[in-house]
């Protein structure tokens, strides 16, 4: 599961995540957490949680991951004060400190009722609505196609208020070049999110996520685009970056809703989501709708259903019901089991066939963990 944003953390509480204070002194403080993951899984599990981690593998595998993060703050005045936080996936194995991966790093300023203003690299305000399905250890489901870009964006400005039972969010982007390790340069982006909930634990959120893209005269910048443009225009040579340079987009518009009830790992939760997204240029409209249930009993034990499907062209291009099972021994310690079925997915009327394999769309994974966190 990643770091959650705050407002998202209304609904969704990661149970299992703990930080521990390293320094605290004259109104600073400084907290260090993290996680370690092992978990054997199948080899098209492998393949897609491996193509996430830049590797190559299609055997069933064990896979380690390992996650750090520092916050801190310090008092300004009984008004405002200054944080930082930062948080990486951290390379294992035989991978070098170059394969170090940023999650978050942001800092910024806290003015408590008056809002929180940070600056740096995060959850965009669109978050709000995709992060409430966003509970996976490992087997993110990603049907939303606001994550294809991925939804920890760079070189932002974040301004969040709550206030009357409503919190409310803006995100502004300023250029950045290889988004994600995409490929793809961002002009400038924005979004907007407002969140509510009742006393009686439901919550409703609404956001809107505009981005940019830059390409000026390298053909290159295309090519994360190329294998969809193609497929859509059935232009067989996937590959062929001069036709899908020609119909480009130039930017892309996510809006979305969420309905939620409860807090994870806290009993009964649930949510259902629904985007709708726009590029400039594309044939077609693409649909995301979830729908999650889950429960956590007292014992430990939380059991969670999945179901959500990604539609281009009248076609469900992905269509995925996924089961998790965990079970926390400790509090700092649990096992969990995830698995991801296709229910009849037509990935080849959006995505080329090189898409289809690298991630294993269309695909049942399985995989068993352990995670400590500290």
């Amino acid at each position: 599961m990643k770091k959650l944003s705050l407002v998202v953390l209304m609904a969704i509480a990661p149970g299992a995540t703990f930080a521990a204070t390293v320094y605290d002194k004259d109104g600073t403080t400084l907290d260090a957490f993290g996680s370690i993951d092992v978990a054997f899984m199948n080899d098209h599990a492998s393949r897609d949680i491996s193509a996430f981690n830049g590797k190559k593998n299609d055997d069933n595998a064990l896979l380690t991951r390992v996650k750090l993060g520092i916050a801190g703050r310090s008092k300004i005045n009984d008004s405002v004060s200054a944080i930082g936080y930062t948080q990486w996936d951290m390379p294992t194995g035989n991978h070098g400190l170059d394969d170090i991966k940023a999650r978050s790093q942001y800092v910024g300023f806290d003015a408590y009722q008056y809002g929180i203003l940070t600056f740096g690299r995060g959850d965009t305000a669109f978050y709000t609505v995709a992060g409430t399905t966003d509970v996976f250890n490992q087997l993110d489901q990603n049907v939303n196609d606001y994550y294809t870009l991925g939804n920890e964006k760079p070189a932002q400005f974040m301004y969040s208020v709550s206030t009357l039972g409503w919190d409310v969010r803006l995100s502004v982007q300023t250029a950045a070049s290889d988004v994600d390790s995409k490929n793809v340069d961002i002009h400038n982006g924005a979004a907007f999110s407002v969140a509510t909930r009742s006393n009686s634990g439901f919550g409703f959120s609404y956001g809107i996520n505009y981005t940019d893209f830059q390409y000026e005269n390298d053909i290159t910048k295309v090519s994360y685009f190329a294998p969809n443009i193609n497929v859509m225009h059935q232009n067989t040579n996937t590959d062929d970056l001069e036709f899908a340079y020609m119909h480009r987009p130039s930017w892309k518009v996510d809006k979305g809703i969420a309905l939620t009830y409860g807090n994870m790992y806290e009993g009964l939760y649930a949510a259902l989501t629904g985007t709708v997204t726009k590029y400039d240029g594309y044939t077609n409209h693409l649909y995301s709708y979830e729908a999650l249930l889950s429960y956590t009993f007292d014992s430990g034990i939380t059991l969670t259903s999945y179901y959500g499907i990604k539609r281009f062209k009248d076609a469900n291009v992905i269509s995925n019901a996924a089961l998790s099972g965990s079970y926390q021994i400790a509090p700092t310690f649990r096992v969990y089991t995830e698995a991801s079925f296709d229910i009849n997915s037509k990935p080849e009327r959006y995505y080329s066939k090189e898409q289809i394999r690298n991630i294993a769309i269309g695909e049942n994974k399985v995989l068993v963990g352990a995670q400590y966190s500290y």
